[in-house]
């Protein structure tokens, strides 16, 4: 829980069942009310470097933002949250994608991300790949990004249905990546938080595994207790074939107040 009692958190990550390595990366950082999830891949363990540098790297930028005095925004302009989030990813997709061009072993890694910075009573929310965050609010449960996958631009022109989609064979062909190219696009929006409300971050690993409706009810049944929830959605997937490298991430919000970027 964090220190304003104002989050609950709780997360897991498994191997799997069919790969060698887990090449999957979460960070919790409660005294920045920040979280990430990254899904590396590339060569030899170079998906657990990109994976790893990537959320670090975020969380040192924000960390650095926080720290640092910055003047009122104009209404035109986005949140200062919103921005934080937008450069802590463009930073990450330059660290991984030069040390993939400097060191042998790390050619042509990189990494999905998905991260959660708290403002105020806002989540804002930044995505890059595949992995994805969901809202689950008053038994329901919402998914909240959107892929950048090959099979997700498909959809979107309607050439294929969500449910084909689940069976195609190239449906973890992403369009974007945290290191693969100079340059990224992060897709970051903001949402109004309320209590009660859980936030998951996954990587694909699960949802490729469960269906919607499976992982809709087992978050419904058990996120009582964040903990359990976590481990038995990781539990699920393995039982369902375990394909991929496996990774949860839950926060609760359990009060809200109105409070600044620049300290608690």
């Amino acid at each position: 829980m964090s220190n304003a009692s104002q989050f609950e958190y709780a997360s897991q990550t498994d191997i799997g069942l069919k790969r060698a390595h887990n090449e999957d990366a979460i960070s919790i950082h409660e005294n920045l009310d920040l979280f990430i999830l990254a899904d590396g891949m590339g060569g030899y363990n170079a998906g657990e470097v990109a994976s790893r540098l990537c959320v670090d790297i975020i969380a040192q930028h924000i960390q650095q933002k926080k720290l640092t005095p910055h003047l009122p925004r104009m209404m035109w302009q986005a949140s200062h949250a919103t921005r934080w989030v937008s450069e802590a990813i463009v930073h990450a997709n330059n660290e991984v994608h030069d040390l993939a061009q400097i060191n042998p072993e790390c050619a042509g890694m990189g990494t999905t991300v998905v991260m959660g910075l708290v403002h105020q009573d806002r989540l804002v929310v930044g995505h890059v790949g595949d992995s994805r965050a969901y809202r689950l609010r008053q038994g329901q449960l919402e998914l909240i990004t959107h892929d950048h996958s090959v099979v997700q631009a498909q959809i979107d022109a309607g050439l294929i249905s969500e449910q084909d989609a689940r069976y195609s064979p190239i449906k973890n062909l992403i369009t974007r990546a945290v290191g693969s190219h100079e340059d990224v696009e992060a897709e970051v929006r903001e949402y109004k938080m309320e209590v009660g409300d859980v936030y998951m971050l996954c990587s694909d690993g699960l949802t490729d595994m469960l269906e919607p409706h499976l992982v809709h009810q087992m978050m419904v049944d058990l996120s009582d207790d964040l903990q359990e929830c976590c481990d038995q959605l990781v539990a699920a997937a393995n039982q369902h074939g375990g394909n991929d490298n496996i990774s949860v991430l839950l926060m609760r919000v359990t009060q809200l107040a109105k409070r600044s970027l620049f300290g608690k």
